[in-house]
């Protein structure tokens, strides 16, 4: 499986230079204190890294649970224990780190139901096959735009969930509404997740998929905020922010830098 992944890499980073332009200038303006040469061997890792993805999601659609658990550790299930026999909803905040897609192996160890917000691909075949992959063991798949209203029918169900939601994306025109210092530059964030938090009194939790080593991953989850509620304007999203710049300084490799992050610059929109 690797060595598919080994050509993909080749192919990425010498051949075809994939947003190598993006990487580069996102990792020197995160790390200016970093040589070039430090620079360098974090994107050729981050690509490795990234064409280790590409096949490993691919081999996902057809893995058996036994195997998933061979390939990924999930930690701290007490704290989703505990919040559950509490009749605590959660909603975990995450970021593009390590391999998030083996979040979608989360109901294979909880009660929970887990709801995924995701925003649909362009590419119609790479949609569905992503869509099948975070359905195949009964995770509920709902498009961003229709996340208020799937959460508030669960609510309504009275049927415990986590809601899954990615929010290191750069915002639209329309969302820069908050701007923090996130790696070295001012950095907009989008404030949907705390305030989905607050609406429902969602506990929230950081779920974190970190990389081992080559074809070993562990998951694990850290509470940042128990009652949203109870929280000052902004605080959640800036616990969100602090714990994920952590996470990625601790290993820069494994976060997606070919993003296009800094669109908007500060205050310069």
């Amino acid at each position: 499986m690797y060595s598919f992944a080994d050509i993909l890499f080749f192919v990425g980073y010498y051949i075809i230079g994939y947003r190598k332009k993006v990487v580069y200038e996102n990792l020197r303006n995160a790390f200016p204190e970093k040589s070039s040469k430090e620079i360098g061997r974090i994107a050729k890792r981050f690509y490795k890294h990234l064409s280790d993805v590409i096949i490993e999601d691919i081999a996902m659609l057809h893995m058996s649970p036994k195997r998933l658990n061979q390939f990924v550790n999930v930690k701290d299930l007490e704290l989703l224990d505990d919040l559950y026999q509490r009749n605590k909803n959660v909603i975990g905040i995450l970021g593009h780190y390590g391999n998030w897609e083996l979040l979608t192996t989360i109901p294979l160890h909880t009660d929970y139901t887990i709801l995924t917000a995701y925003k649909p691909l362009k590419n119609k075949f790479f949609d569905r096959k992503i869509y099948e992959m975070r359905k195949r063991f009964d995770e509920v798949p709902i498009p961003m735009r229709q996340a208020y209203k799937s959460i508030a029918q669960y609510e309504k169900k009275g049927q415990p969930y986590i809601v899954g939601l990615v929010a290191d994306q750069s915002p639209p025109k329309s969302a820069l509404n908050f701007q923090t210092t996130f790696l070295n530059q001012k950095t907009f964030f989008f404030l949907g997740a705390e305030k989905i938090a607050k609406k429902f009194n969602n506990t929230v939790i950081f779920p974190a998929v970190k990389k081992i080593r080559r074809g070993f991953y562990e998951i694990q989850f850290t509470l940042l905020v128990e009652d949203p509620q109870k929280t000052k304007e902004t605080e959640i999203t800036e616990k969100y922010v602090r714990a994920l710049e952590a996470l990625i300084r601790e290993k820069p490799e494994y976060w997606l830098w070919s993003h296009r992050r800094w669109k908007h610059k500060g205050n310069n929109v």
